[in-house]
């Protein structure tokens, strides 16, 4: 009987979860067909679409920001195709939710297709021209998609890195994965059985390549600042099963900024998009970190649309398992990890974490320290990422793209 209030107290705790969750999916479903009622009817497949190239997204708007950061290279994808002949709109974005097309349709001049039903799916992945269909992540809505056999499906992912998601088998059901580097196809091929070297394809981080341009929310920040290092704070989220929570923010964040904030630096703090979706006490963690970066001078709490100029300004970077983390070596400037927060996070033995400075979840207080003596190490930028050099990585996606584009069609012809 001694244990019934404990068991009592968790039993509440986890219905109360549970409806949260139903409440939120219930809203997500609501506001879904609302905007799908509203939804201009040029959404829909057409009958005159001649696309080549897809991209298929089938999350929602919490994940929308894994596409957006891929609209700039496939609307260079597009130019190239164009130029090759491939039609005057060759690439198009398809999505299953109405409020993501609606909000990707108002950043990228791509076309926009939209259907949440499999009838419109089927319309649009039977189009004889199709050679290639994009994917972004790993959502379970993919696999609807991938049953079309005719064009190529290749996995892209929304970043590199060493997270547990990155090698799963469920890489197999795709034609092929582009890689970011010498580092991915490794990994893939130590994890994965009978997964052919041939499927992989190193592209390197493509979004990388994109002009870049400080905003001026950080300029206006930075004239009245106090002088110091600037140090780029991304933390991850709580994730969604115990192999991928990497976040530390409930156990680290408060420590980390007043211990930065202690040390002269100004941070840059941009925590990941899903930081307190599933968990409370991320939300609440996130809440006050930035409340305490907000009230100092050398606080500042980025809600700016883009990953990238931060890369540009700061001279270093606290990070934990995300793809930030991997970008952030193309700066070639110091790294600190900061070890996962749950137990029982599958980490990589040789990776990142073992390649770089890292800070221990259970000393985050020694976070200016560990700073401090970082070093950066130009050759980890080569084993995740290849060559960075300006253009470089966008042109090895483009060649990519055409090889598969042309393998596809060699293999159709000779089944016709």
């Amino acid at each position: 009987m001694t244990n019934l209030p404990r068991r009592l107290s968790s039993g509440i705790a986890g219905g109360t979860r549970l409806a949260r969750s139903a409440f939120r999916v219930g809203s997500r479903i609501v506001q879904g067909r609302w905007a799908e009622s509203r939804l201009p009817r040029d959404f829909a497949p057409q009958d005159t679409d001649r696309f080549v190239v897809c991209a298929y997204f089938a999350s929602d708007m919490t994940s929308a920001y894994q596409l957006e950061q891929w609209l700039w290279s496939f609307e260079q994808c597009a130019a190239r195709l164009r130029e090759a002949g491939h039609g005057t709109e060759p690439l198009a974005i398809f999505v299953r939710d109405a409020q993501v097309a609606v909000h990707i349709a108002g950043l990228t001049s791509l076309p926009v297709r939209f259907s949440r039903l499999t009838k419109g799916l089927d319309r649009f992945m039977t189009d004889p021209e199709l050679r290639v269909v994009f994917y972004v992540n790993q959502a379970t809505g993919n696999f609807q998609a991938l049953r079309f056999p005719r064009p190529a499906h290749v996995h892209l992912s929304h970043g590199e890195s060493e997270k547990v998601s990155m090698i799963s088998n469920q890489l197999k059901a795709y034609d092929y994965v582009f890689t970011a580097g010498p580092a991915a196809r490794e990994r893939i091929r130590r994890a994965l059985i009978g997964m052919p070297e041939d499927r992989m394809i190193d592209v390197g981080r493509p979004p990388l390549d994109r002009p870049r341009t400080t905003p001026a929310a950080w300029t206006d920040f930075a004239d009245t600042a106090p002088a110091g290092p600037t140090v780029f704070w991304a933390p991850t989220w709580e994730g969604d099963s115990a192999a991928m929570a990497y976040g530390t923010l409930p156990d680290t964040g408060v420590i980390v900024a007043e211990s930065l904030l202690a040390a002269g630096y100004r941070v840059i703090f941009r925590p990941h998009p899903r930081t307190g979706v599933l968990e409370s006490e991320f939300a609440r963690a996130l809440a006050e970190v930035e409340s305490r970066l907000t009230a100092h001078p050398r606080g500042f709490v980025d809600r700016t649309r883009t990953v990238g100029w931060q890369f540009d300004v700061a001279d270093a970077a606290l990070a934990e398992m995300s793809s930030v983390a991997f970008d952030w070596l193309s700066t070639r400037k110091p790294l600190v990890m900061v070890e996962p927060g749950g137990r029982g996070a599958e980490v990589l033995d040789g990776g990142l974490f073992d390649r770089t400075p890292t800070l221990s979840r259970d000393d985050p207080a020694a976070v200016a320290e560990t700073l401090a003596h970082a070093q950066a190490d130009p050759a980890l930028s080569a084993h995740y990422l290849g060559a960075t050099e300006a253009g470089q990585q966008l042109a090895r996606l483009l060649a990519a793209t055409e090889q598969v584009i042309a393998a596809r069609t060699e293999e159709l012809s000779t089944r016709a």
